[in-house]
């Protein structure tokens, strides 16, 4: 089990925002003030399990799982997919939640294999089947996690800027069968009058978790004692599993709303390499 605290981080907020959103200035003979100091903190809870042979026979295989949870209230500052600026900047405990990276649950799985066929190997271990499939490697790597959490907001609610304007919340938002179509429940995210804080959270609703397989495969050839060629071939994303973004979570743009319109990773590729050594 591992908890870290960490103190002292590097946040922005605005020392001349509006009090409560649409009131006065601090300082009515200046504008906004962007000032940067060191008063955030977060904390890290998790646990770690693993499983692991080491390369014997011919295999080796690793599996990891993680349960995790992260929270903070000074998200990164130029990320364009954060949860951004805290809506009061008075009040930072308000804009405490999950971190913009908190993971629950995170599982990776490894191996690497020996093909058990050629030369001391178990099957076809002479003959030209064996110098065929003989001396092929295959390794693989497996990594899934849960929904990452992200913050619904209200775009044309202006609270002051560095700031991020909240819509209140009147439901949990939370579907029991999301699609890309209609990931949270829009209703239960009602809009306030511009200029005032709504009651919604930072990082209250979960996007799509993200699962893919990535393989390669590779022999090496030897032509004399010193001198030999390895062939590789890499696929990521190997069946082309579909792993979408955050979804649109702007309630002011009613259109799209609740849809996912990006994807979090690429689709399938591949590529082919050759190493000579001498």
């Amino acid at each position: 089990m591992i908890t870290t605290l960490v103190r002292n981080i590097s946040l922005l907020r605005n020392l001349n925002q509006p009090l409560n959103g649409n009131g006065p200035r601090p300082y009515p003979a200046f504008g906004d003030i962007e000032w940067r100091e060191n008063k955030g903190s977060s904390t890290y809870n998790g646990l770690d399990l693993s499983i692991e042979k080491r390369f014997t026979d011919g295999y080796s295989f690793r599996l990891a799982y993680t349960l995790s949870k992260s929270t903070d209230e000074a998200p990164e500052h130029l990320s364009s997919g954060g949860s951004g600026g805290q809506q009061d900047t008075n009040n930072l405990a308000a804009w405490r939640g999950p971190s913009d990276f908190d993971t629950r649950h995170r599982i990776v799985g490894t191996f690497v294999a020996e093909l058990p066929f050629g030369p001391g190997k178990k099957w076809m271990s002479e003959g030209a089947s064996g110098a065929i499939l003989g001396g092929w490697l295959v390794s693989g790597i497996y990594t899934g996690r849960t929904g990452r959490p992200f913050t619904v907001v209200q775009g044309n609610n202006n609270v002051g800027s560095f700031a991020t304007g909240l819509p209140n919340r009147v439901g949990d938002g939370t579907l029991s069968n999301p699609t890309v179509d209609r990931w949270f429940d829009a209703s239960a995210l009602q809009p306030v009058v511009s200029g005032t804080f709504g009651n919604s959270g930072r990082n209250i609703l979960r996007g799509p978790g993200w699962i893919t397989f990535d393989t390669s495969v590779q022999r090496r050839f030897v032509f004399a004692r010193r001198t030999e060629v390895t062939a590789r071939c890499d696929v990521f994303n190997l069946f082309n599993r579909a792993n979408f973004g955050l979804p649109n979570r702007d309630i002011s743009n009613a259109r799209i709303v609740g849809t996912i319109t990006s994807l979090a990773g690429d689709a399938r590729t591949m590529q082919f390499s050759m190493r000579l050594a001498f």
